[in-house]
């Protein structure tokens, strides 16, 4: 209670000092080999990576996946990104690595860009990956082995730092903005290592700042609500799933740090909310219980442009 009537450079400080406590034993320059059952599992992968600006932490995001994403197919969508320097850092990446590139004029949300991500791809899994993220050498065997050892299987997701779901680990949630990458790996590899194998848990929902579906699967339920550009999109694609009878799992022996609320920043966080909200409305009439009685009558149409189903 009485933090919250410290100045704000004294909890700067704290949140600092805690991070540094919880940071000890982690190298702030170090390599890190991945295990060679890792970069082949990316091979099975085609990573696909929205991207509108936010050059820092993306050039963050691509660096790992130039080196531990190495036999994966990596899609980049660059959805409208206004920066020079963006633009710039998208097209060197693409040539030195090889990966292929979609570009659009103007934004047109998460969910278009995914898709035509996905019109590219052609792996068995599809990875679909924010761009304030860093993949880690422990980030796609666990999925697919998942895939593989269990048919009904239809989206994984791993650990991370930053989730409203239980994939957050709490030390790594505290420093997720403070570690460098080779504190991010030294903490995924500790982490990863004191898991037991498969140890998978059903969530029915996970984080969509990065989640690993089947390709085949996506292709034959069409992917994203087409009434959702952007938030919301992954929560109706699980509910539409597990109410099919799939399984939405969490896999805890992997690791995929996200920073958060750093992608697709540009609509600010009052115009975010919103549209949260109204993408939350969509899916609850969606999804409403046909023997629900209540009185509340469904959002037509909302300031965000989501419209119920009637």
């Amino acid at each position: 209670m009485i933090k919250q009537f410290l100045p704000k450079r004294i909890k700067v400080c704290l949140r600092n000092a805690r991070a540094r406590l919880l940071s000890v034993g982690l190298p702030r320059q170090a390599l890190f080999e991945q295990p060679p059952e890792e970069a082949e599992a990316s091979a099975e992968m085609s990573v696909i990576v929205p991207i509108c600006d936010a050059p820092k932490v993306t050039a963050r995001c691509l660096k790992s996946l130039a080196s531990y994403a190495p036999q994966a197919e990596v899609i980049l969508v660059d959805d409208g990104s206004s920066l020079p320097v963006t633009v710039d850092l998208l097209q060197s990446f693409q040539k030195r690595c090889g990966w292929k590139m979609v570009r659009h004029d103007s934004p047109k949300g998460h969910s278009r860009a995914c898709e035509a991500g996905v019109r590219l791809a052609s792996r068995p899994y599809l990875c679909f990956l924010n761009s304030d993220t860093v993949v880690t050498p422990w980030s796609w065997k666990a999925a697919k082995e998942a895939f593989e050892v269990d048919p009904t299987v239809a989206v994984t997701g791993p650990s991370s730092s930053e989730t409203a779901t239980p994939q957050a680990i709490a030390r790594a949630r505290h420093c997720r903005n403070y570690w460098t990458d080779s504190q991010i790996f030294a903490f995924a590899k500790r982490y990863v290592a004191g898991q037991p194998p498969r140890s998978w848990v059903d969530l029915g929902k996970v984080s969509g700042f990065a989640f690993f579906v089947r390709r085949e699967l996506w292709n034959k339920v069409g992917g994203f609500d087409k009434t959702l550009p952007d938030y919301g999109n992954e929560s109706e694609l699980f509910k539409r799933l597990t109410k099919e009878g799939w399984r939405v799992i969490w896999t805890r022996n992997s690791y995929i740090h996200h920073f958060g609320n750093r992608s697709y920043g540009r609509l600010g966080r009052e115009e975010v909310q919103r549209r949260r909200l109204a993408a939350q409305a969509y899916i609850d009439e969606l999804y409403r219980d046909p023997g629900d009685v209540s009185d509340e009558r469904p959002v037509k149409d909302n300031a965000a442009g989501v419209k119920s189903a009637e």
